[in-house]
């Protein structure tokens, strides 16, 4: 099971919170950032030459939670990118 539960919006990142089974503790919280669903979906319309669509996103979805439910790689941390407003990232 994935149901959504909340999506939750601060400063512009989106977040979506979904109650998952399927962990070795039973039914879990997790949240992942819109941005890294969205980079899935760029990779899936990359590679398929297509628009994507809502049941791409789906996929992409259940493709992220069962990565988590085997403990293969966690959802990348959030940084704190503001002290780096104005600054030339490629120096």
């Amino acid at each position: 099971m994935i149901k959504l539960k909340q999506v939750i919006t601060v400063l512009g990142e989106t977040t979506l919170v979904f109650e998952c089974d399927g962990f070795p503790e039973g039914v879990r919280t997790v949240q992942i950032p819109l941005a890294e669903i969205i980079e899935r979906l760029k990779t899936v319309k990359q590679i398929l030459g297509r628009n994507v669509t809502l049941q791409d996103a789906k996929d992409a979805i259940v493709a992220i939670v069962n990565l988590l439910r085997q403990a293969k790689t966690p959802i990348t941390e959030r940084f704190d990118f503001t002290q780096y407003i104005g600054v030339d990232l490629e120096q």
